[in-house]
């Protein structure tokens, strides 16, 4: 859900208010921080649509299916995951459906997690070589501070659109 930003500004006005109610000294900021970043977000989202534009209508493979609302959002669609869920191997019938992604329907990018070896999708493809891009949810490489969410979300964004692009 954190990946669609239209939720993150639902969320920052319950979040706001929450706040104000532990701490009414300081409610008026937290409303005013609330108000700034919803702004802040409006302005990313508009910049990821026209960024993502290059990528929709292609086909590109996921590590694990943790995309849908940030694809919903932003008019794009991984053609399938390597994971179902967890970050266990794929069986046979699985690792056929994969292949067929990569060969059957001209998919050449493949979008790992740093969190996460790329050993699993170097199993997968072997002899292939998709290009290899690098897509992170969580922003495990990232500081931690007020522009966190904005940079998680522009790092995902470049990601997936220079894999698919290359």
């Amino acid at each position: 859900m954190w990946l669609d930003p239209a939720n993150a500004v639902v969320w920052l006005d319950a979040i706001a208010s929450e706040l104000g109610h532990i701490d009414p000294e300081n409610a008026a900021r937290y409303r005013a921080n609330a108000n700034t970043a919803k702004e802040e977000i409006s302005h990313e989202i508009h910049h990821l649509e026209d960024h993502l534009k290059s990528v929709q209508g292609k086909g590109f493979l996921v590590f694990h299916d943790a995309y849908q609302y940030f694809e919903n959002r932003f008019g794009i669609s991984a053609t399938g995951s390597i994971s179902i869920g967890d970050a266990s191997k794929p069986n046979a019938k699985r690792l056929q459906e994969l292949k067929h992604h990569f060969e059957e329907e001209g998919i050449h990018c493949v979008l790992s997690e740093p969190q996460y070896s790329s050993k699993l999708i170097d199993s997968v493809f072997g002899g292939f070589k998709p290009h290899i891009g690098v897509a992170d949810p969580i922003g495990v490489d990232l500081e931690l501070g007020s522009g966190l969410y904005l940079e998680l979300l522009e790092n995902l964004a470049s990601g997936i659109a220079e894999c698919v692009n290359h």
